[in-house]
């Protein structure tokens, strides 16, 4: 059930989430696609062992992957469906927690949750930043093996 519940909030938070910065109708669906994407691989990867940040990593890489691969089949810009992927990863409770505990008093805590959400932060950019790289140097072999025959 949980299973099911967290698809259906990150294909509708994606999905509107591509509403709200008026990305083209047609790809909306790939949108919320590119958002259920990530948050299962967020989802699944802890039952195997993995910590939250390695979780977060790869689930924000395979993101970034299948954006360029949805740019280039609906040839829009793939920012469209980056944004909107990342959208079920963002730590914006974590962020809460730290800001709440600042405010009570607990600093400790506070500083504790919010490295936890800077690292949890820096896990998203750099798997973005992983999945646009995997992909131009796999574009750049691809070519330059064209050019070699």
């Amino acid at each position: 059930m949980l299973l099911l519940k967290g698809l259906g909030l990150s294909l509708l938070s994606s999905m509107a989430w591509g509403l709200l910065f008026n990305v083209p109708v047609r790809t909306l669906l790939a949108c919320g696609f590119a958002g259920v994407t990530g948050w299962l691989i967020y989802f699944i990867l802890p039952h195997f062992g993995a910590e939250v940040i390695l979780s977060t990593f790869a689930a924000a890489t395979s993101v970034s992957v299948l954006s360029q691969i949805l740019s280039i089949w609906l040839r829009v810009p793939s920012t469209n469906f980056s944004v909107a992927g990342i959208i079920p990863l963002v730590p914006g409770s974590l962020a809460y927690k730290a800001m709440l505990a600042f405010v009570n008093g607990e600093y400790m805590n506070g500083i504790t949750l919010a490295m936890q959400t800077a690292m949890v932060a820096g896990a998203i950019a750099s798997g973005l930043i992983l999945g646009i790289s995997v992909l131009t140097i796999w574009r750049g072999a691809r070519h330059a093996r064209k050019r070699a025959h």
